[in-house]
């Protein structure tokens, strides 16, 4: 299964810890003066979650994917399609749940070598 990010192959054996977990309603409660309550529902159509999530088990990112994603974050205001698979989404990066993406070495050394493996999330919102 490959997955890419606005162009960028990420490692495909990343995990996506919130592919089951939908929101697919809001919901709002609200209690009247008189004691009942009013709920309100609506269909969402936007706004799912989406994290990928390159573990210390698999889905090791490298360098030049970590500094590729890292460039994508970093333009604000930006829409990228993501490729998992077969399925194929509009996504921004959710900075509104900082860090958006957060990367950190396998091993940490003092004189880490380019070729290294990192770790860590992408945290992702379909548009």
């Amino acid at each position: 299964m490959a997955i890419t990010l606005g162009g960028v192959t990420l490692n495909p054996q990343m995990l996506w810890p919130d592919e089951k977990i939908q929101k697919q309603l809001s919901q709002t409660i609200k209690r009247t003066i008189g004691g009942g309550l009013k709920i309100r529902e609506q269909s969402l159509n936007e706004g799912r979650d989406i994290t990928l999530e390159a573990s210390t088990a698999q889905g090791w990112l490298t360098t030049d994917q970590v500094d590729s994603v890292n460039a994508l974050a970093q333009v604000a205001n930006t829409q990228y399609t993501l490729v998992i698979g077969i399925q194929s989404f509009t996504v921004m990066f959710r900075h509104v749940d900082a860090p958006a993406v957060d990367f950190r070495p396998l091993v940490f050394r003092v004189d880490a070598p380019v070729e290294d493996y990192f770790i860590g999330t992408i945290k992702l919102i379909t548009v």
